[in-house]
């Protein structure tokens, strides 16, 4: 079952559902689960997960002067 699609009824996917785990993640299979023979839900495959990489020159480090802890409260009050 390499990429196919298959329909299996509610009573089977739950018997055999790691099974059907098994084959979504190594086959890349899709399975239709149908009750009383209309489809209800689908099982597919999810894409490969991208590895996010900062942006260059973003990862620099930033210089803080000042007490960030002081109240300036004040000093914003007229701004």
């Amino acid at each position: 079952m390499s990429g196919t699609t298959a329909a299996v009824n509610v009573n089977e996917a739950k018997a055999h559902f790691s099974a059907i785990l098994a084959e979504v993640e190594s086959r890349m299979a899709t399975y239709t689960i149908m009750r009383y023979g209309h489809p209800v839900a689908k099982i597919v495959p999810v894409g490969r997960a991208r590895k996010i990489r900062p942006l260059p020159g973003y990862g620099a480090k930033i210089a803080i002067k000042g007490d960030l802890f002081a109240d300036d409260s004040a000093l914003w009050e007229n701004a």
